[in-house]
């Protein structure tokens, strides 16, 4: 396979916004197809035909739905005798979007990325690219689109002497569907999704553990999700979870490892000159606000240290990346389920730092991750930026919640094309599988099964499985299907 490598020159079209356009002459094709790396939100993961607009950013859009916040800033375009990666490129640091639109016809390509107004674009200019990738009608997309990342972002492609320690690739217990199950059995199916949280207790972890250690289910990772601490403040709820430090050490003593979920942005029990305001809404932590960053790093080495006034845990689920400050459609909060929306018109963000969009997001994971490391050098850290310039931020892809689910739906098949997407845009960064499938209970348990074949399988279910679709209920959790995730599982395990 021979490849030709373009880069073409962004223009300011306005004070919000960089530009640019190439005619189907210039490019060299009629664009006939436009094909998204990140499936939609219904799981499509084929070309769509010409006309047709991309938007890519890091909240997500119908197009591209998988929930990585962001995915590459990139699309493959079919034309008659070629396929051409059109990828944005920008220099570290530069980083300084949201969101961006690739927009193909018959006629050519266009394509815009919005400043929002938060960065200078005839200073943003000079560091951003548009390059072109072209190859053979016969490659294979995510072959092309690795070649296309390999060029823009060489480092993702480089493992630079990192050991992946052997633990990471244990399978993983995360009690969030169980949360989910038993606030559905308690408290009726009707209600916030954000009701889960207040049974992430300890007790309830622990019976969850001991139902998959019964069937023999050979997890070597748990994570205990969204509901043991604050949501600013990454401190144990001291109801729901009276020794943390104890139940990591007791896991510590099975062999096992446990990671913590925290949100990125959320406010409670922050100060309000440590946040970001839209208007008089308190909507995000600042990451460039140097107090906030000081408490991050000793709230980080808190939770993750060894010593004997912390809590040993073994790294963190990091999650709610989408909540990144942006003027189109503000959201923020103090914890997941109360969230702060502002709509289309709002003031505008009170941000005086510099960075804005990506590179907000950047700074924040990348404080988290140092500061982790710095505790303890084997910890893990696993994230949903699915970019390559975030790879020096976080050890391991987390696929994130399936999401929507039709009766048509293949789990499995979409799950895959995330990985397909993981491994092309980071391809030294083991994957977390995820579980968060709801609503068919064979499927779910289809994927469980086969999931070690895309990444680290991961359980999400010891003892109800959650329907959403179509109607609201809960399911046991049948012991013999533990039993077969089980011995699936095992095989997996003696391939390590």
């Amino acid at each position: 396979m021979s490849w030709h490598f373009v880069r073409k020159d962004f223009l300011v079209r306005n004070k919000e916004t960089l530009f640019c356009e190439l005619t189907s002459e210039q490019i060299g094709c009629m664009p006939e197809k436009i094909w998204s790396p990140s499936p939609s939100i219904e799981h499509r993961t084929i070309a769509y035909d010409v006309p047709k607009q991309i938007e890519i950013e890091i909240r997500g859009t119908k197009e591209t739905g998988a929930k990585f916040s962001p995915p590459p800033f990139a699309v493959i375009v079919y034309g008659r005798n070629r396929k051409i990666f059109f990828g944005i490129f920008a220099e570290p640091g530069w980083h300084l979007w949201n969101s961006a639109f690739f927009k193909a016809t018959k006629n050519g390509i266009s394509v815009k990325i919005d400043l929002e107004g938060h960065s200078n674009p005839d200073q943003v200019v000079n560091h951003v690219n548009l390059c072109l990738l072209y190859g053979d009608t016969g490659v294979n997309d995510y072959e092309l689109l690795k070649e296309g990342i390999k060029r823009l972002y060489p480092l993702s492609s480089h493992p630079q002497g990192r050991k992946i320690p052997s633990w990471w690739l244990m399978p993983i217990y995360c009690g969030y569907g169980d949360q989910v199950g038993i606030s559905y059995e308690l408290e009726g199916p009707y209600g916030p999704e954000a009701r889960a949280l207040a049974y992430c207790i300890q007790g309830l972890y622990e019976k969850w553990i001991n139902i998959l250690e019964q069937e023999g289910v050979p997890f070597g990772t748990i994570i205990i999700d969204a509901g043991w601490s604050f949501g600013g403040v990454w401190q144990p709820n001291k109801i729901q979870w009276p020794d943390l430090r104890g139940f990591i050490d007791r896991q510590h003593k099975k062999g096992r490892k446990v990671l913590l979920w925290i949100a990125t942005w959320y406010t409670e029990g922050l100060p309000d000159r440590w946040c970001i305001f839209c208007g008089n809404k308190k909507l995000v932590a600042d990451p460039e606000n140097p107090e906030y960053l000081t408490f991050l790093r000793s709230n980080v080495k808190r939770l993750i240290s060894s010593a004997k006034d912390c809590y040993n845990a073994d790294g963190f689920k990091i999650d709610q990346l989408a909540y990144t400050p942006t003027e189109r459609k503000p959201i923020g909060g103090e914890h997941f389920g109360r969230p702060v929306i502002c709509g289309k018109k709002h003031p505008p963000i009170n941000h005086k730092g510099k960075l804005w969009g990506c590179e907000l997001l950047y700074k924040l994971q990348k404080e988290i991750y140092i500061a982790a490391k710095d505790a303890k050098k084997d910890c893990l850290i696993t994230s949903s930026t699915v970019h390559p310039y975030f790879h020096d931020t976080f050890d391991m892809v987390r696929l994130h919640d399936a999401g929507i689910i039709f009766p048509e739906t293949d789990v499995f098949l979409a799950m895959k094309a995330r990985a397909d997407l993981a491994k092309a845009a980071l391809p030294f960064h083991p994957i977390d599988s995820d579980d968060w499938v709801h609503s068919y209970y064979d499927k779910w348990l289809d994927f469980t099964t086969r999931s070690k074949n895309i990444g680290v399988p991961c359980i999400f279910y010891a003892e109800r499985f959650v329907v959403i679709r179509p109607v609201p209920k809960v399911l046991p959790i049948r012991r013999q299907d533990l039993k077969i995730i089980a011995r699936s599982w095992k095989n997996y395990i003696k391939k390590l």
